[in-house]
């Protein structure tokens, strides 16, 4: 598949690339045009671990966050300070909501750009399943906006609001991420006992641990994830 295999990024030296079909007993999903980012998938793979520790059922799914059209790109090059907005409003939404159980968020997040002139985030996200069993409504209210109570929804706003602007103008800009094995939105209920769901996770959340496409060139952090 890979003419030539290096060890480490060419462009940064302490990111190990990693080019087996399985890491850590979970098959990944290798991309074609460059290998894996193995500290990503350690990192990635944390955070999974953590979330089915943390709740006996997990509802993991697949979020792409893109920029509208008309916002210039020269302030999108600099940092990921809107990602970082976003996280805090929708932890002031999962809070806001008042579930009957409550959730930690987790997640983990990339930055990519390809023959575009702004980037966009892919993310795999956790959450408490007792507190959430789905995304809900992915159409917008009757007025246009997203001012339902469901998940996606909560995502909806807190992106309008990351990037300052009213809940209808983000239409079309939170997308569910596609399940490479099956062509659908994905969304899952994990559970501690269950291996196959649990690699099917993996393998939908290697996908953000790709190399390809990620603008290093930026000087940009490209990865990330929860703290907890």
């Amino acid at each position: 598949m890979f003419q030539s295999q290096p060890k480490r990024h060419p462009l940064y030296t302490k990111l190990n690339c990693y080019y087996d079909s399985y890491y850590r007993g979970f098959e990944v999903n290798q991309h074609d045009k460059a290998p894996l980012i193995e500290n990503y998938l350690e990192r990635s793979l944390l955070i999974q671990t953590r979330a089915l520790a943390h709740y006996n059922r997990v509802l993991a799914f697949r979020i792409d966050l893109r920029f509208p059209d008309w916002m210039p790109a020269f302030e999108l090059t600099n940092d990921n300070v809107v990602l970082s907005a976003f996280f805090r409003h929708l932890n002031a939404e999962l809070v806001k909501a008042g579930t009957k159980y409550t959730t930690v968020l987790r997640y983990v997040w990339c930055r990519e750009q390809y023959n575009s002139d702004k980037p966009h985030y892919h993310l795999m996200m956790y959450v408490n399943y007792d507190a959430y069993y789905q995304l809900g409504r992915l159409r917008p209210s009757e007025g246009g906006g997203y001012e339902g109570r469901g998940l996606y929804h909560q995502i909806a706003r807190a992106w309008a609001r990351a990037l300052g602007y009213l809940s209808c103008d983000v239409e079309g800009l939170v997308q569910v991420g596609e399940n490479p094995i099956t062509g659908y939105p994905y969304t899952a209920c994990l559970h501690r006992d269950d291996f196959m769901g649990q690699e099917e996770a993996v393998f939908n959340l290697s996908y953000l641990c790709k190399a390809h496409t990620k603008p290093f060139q930026q000087g940009v952090h490209m990865f990330g994830t929860s703290r907890s």
